[in-house]
């Protein structure tokens, strides 16, 4: 059996909008083609990704260039 992505995902989760939110997320979802869910889904993949990079200590040659600063 095929699984799909409905039967992948476990956690459901539900949020209120304001009329504001629900516009701006309609137009980044207009924009990339996505569903409300997409958008939600790559912008935390993008920021998870951010903070993921913060967290990782730099290498030796560009941790001695900020220090010399």
């Amino acid at each position: 059996m095929r699984e799909t992505a409905a039967n992948m995902r476990e956690k459901l989760f539900t949020m209120r909008m304001s009329e504001e939110e629900s516009l701006r997320l309609e137009t980044v979802a207009r924009h990339y083609g996505l569903n409300a869910a997409g958008v939600i889904r790559m912008l935390i993949k993008r920021e998870h990704d951010t903070v993921a990079r913060e967290k990782t200590p730099a290498a030796p040659a560009a941790a001695k260039k900020k220090l010399k600063k």
